[in-house]
């Protein structure tokens, strides 16, 4: 704990926004804390824009959600809308503050988050949070110390007998406890070979 609150006063200075007036909401007060990226305050799913947190079985994922965690259940935030208002899962898309605190800077900056580019053009904030990106990738810090994921030729649950390729919808849906990974076709078993079922 000791180290999350040092982590949090060597990164809060760098993330301060300046005296320029912002268009926010609130204040409302955090209940929970889903992870890394999304909370739920005044009793709606906020998912913080630009930013795109580690996943369940992914490198740095509770270190994500402790930090949001710790920074602000319970605390009183106000929100500023982003060029949509909601996502495709009508969740609010929000750029968060602590009282001068940008929430979506600072997880940025200190590496607990990626900038979401997949969606630049609908991110009013993304130049800003590239920037931040950069100082933590030059660092070396959070996730950008992570070792480089295992890269599959195939994937399968323990539970089935059908391939999928890595990227495909149906190997997203396998629990990481059941999930099998194979990086060559010498590792796949017969009872996946044999069924000549792959799904994409």
């Amino acid at each position: 704990m000791k180290k999350l609150l040092i982590l949090i006063l060597f990164f809060i200075s760098g993330c301060i926004t300046s005296n320029v007036i912002l268009e926010t909401e609130g204040p409302f007060t955090v209940t929970r804390v889903i992870d890394g990226d999304t909370l739920i305050a005044n009793n709606q799913t906020i998912r913080l824009s630009g930013i795109n947190a580690p996943e369940t079985s992914e490198c740095y994922y509770q270190e994500a959600k402790d930090i949001l965690t710790a920074l602000t259940l319970n605390k009183q935030i106000h929100l500023e809308k982003d060029i949509s208002n909601k996502d495709k899962y009508k969740r609010l898309l929000r750029y968060i503050y602590l009282d001068n605190l940008s929430i979506n800077s600072y997880l940025t900056e200190a590496g607990y988050v990626k900038v979401y580019d997949k969606y630049a053009n609908d991110t009013k904030r993304y130049n800003e949070l590239k920037q931040k990106e950069e100082i933590a990738k030059s660092s070396n810090l959070g996730i950008w110390s992570c070792p480089e994921p295992e890269k599959c030729l195939f994937v399968a649950s323990k539970n089935s007998n059908i391939l999928h390729e890595p990227d495909s919808k149906y190997a997203k849906r396998i629990k990481p406890e059941n999930l099998l990974c194979f990086k060559t076709l010498e590792e796949i078993p017969e009872k996946y070979l044999k069924n000549d079922l792959t799904e994409k």
